[in-house]
């Protein structure tokens, strides 16, 4: 996770929680709190695309494209959006990361 991410999460006092695939599905609110965990720990790298879509849900993500992106929060306090950014390579996931768009 990047330094000024990190900060963010601070800044916003974000609380931190182990991965539930139905809350990041039911709940954006609580999204932000999953990114941590899913940052840092191993609960995407390697998984393939159908993996990933079970993990997380269906966003308008195209199959045959191998960058993914996942809404996480509006950030109302910064005029940004954040993002979970998820990059396959040979349909595995190689990298997750955040954007603030």
């Amino acid at each position: 996770m990047s330094l000024f991410c990190k900060y963010v999460m601070l800044l916003l006092r974000v609380r931190h929680c182990s991965f539930e695939s139905s809350l990041w599905k039911s709940s954006r609110e609580q999204r932000i709190s999953h990114l941590k965990n899913i940052l840092e720990g191993e609960v995407l790298l390697s998984k393939s695309k159908a993996e990933v879509v079970e993990l997380l849900g269906d966003e308008y993500n195209h199959y045959y494209v191998d960058r993914w992106k996942y809404f996480v929060t509006d950030l109302k306090s910064l005029p940004y959006k954040m993002y979970l950014e998820i990059e396959f390579r040979n349909n595995a996931v190689s990298v997750c990361r955040v954007k603030l768009v």
